[in-house]
This record gives structure tokens, sequence and C-alpha cells, in this order.
């Protein structure tokens, strides 16, 4: 029984240390706003510009605090031209 729940735990503490649905070596400089979409499902929108610009925002969900919890990704006109990132939820109205 012990090793039963050792076992166990051990199985969640590696599922708590998978990373997110997005793989960083993944994403590329260029890529296209639909293809990231795509990948990412749980980015969320959070700035939309007549220019073209948009950025979405990633959230690290784990069971390990990260000190940069948060990931913008700068879109324009439709290629990702970067991502940041940081450790404050309303950072992509800074940088620029």
């Amino acid at each position: 029984m012990k090793k039963l729940v050792l076992i166990a735990l051990m199985a969640v503490m590696a599922m708590g240390c998978k990373s997110r649905s997005y793989v960083e070596s993944s994403i590329v400089i260029g890529m296209p706003e639909s293809d990231f979409k795509k990948a990412n499902r749980s980015a969320e929108l959070m700035l939309a510009n007549d220019d073209g610009t948009n950025v979405y925002r990633m959230i690290s969900n784990s069971f390990i605090p990260k000190p940069e919890p948060f990931t913008f990704f700068y879109f324009y006109q439709g290629k990702l031209t970067r991502f940041v990132k940081s450790d404050r939820l309303d950072d992509y109205k800074f940088i620029r």
C-alpha cells in the first residue's frame, strides 16, 4: 500500500512539472498568428490595435512558483515579432 501511494505521489509530481502547451523552442519569430493560436489555445488576447499589433498573454500554471509566470507574445500584421517574459500581469502595456 505504501508503494502504491508513493508511486501515485511521484506521478502527480511529474504531471505538475509538465510545461505548458507551448514549447518556446517551437515558437519562432515570424511565425503566423494563426499557427500560434492553434498551438496555444490558452493564450489570451490582451491588446488589438488598429495598426495590426496584437498582444497575447500566457500564464504559467505550475505547483512550483516561477519568478516570471507571464509571457507576452507580440504580433505585427499577423507575424510574431517578439515574446517577453515578465513577473507583472500588465507589463504588455509598458513594453513596446
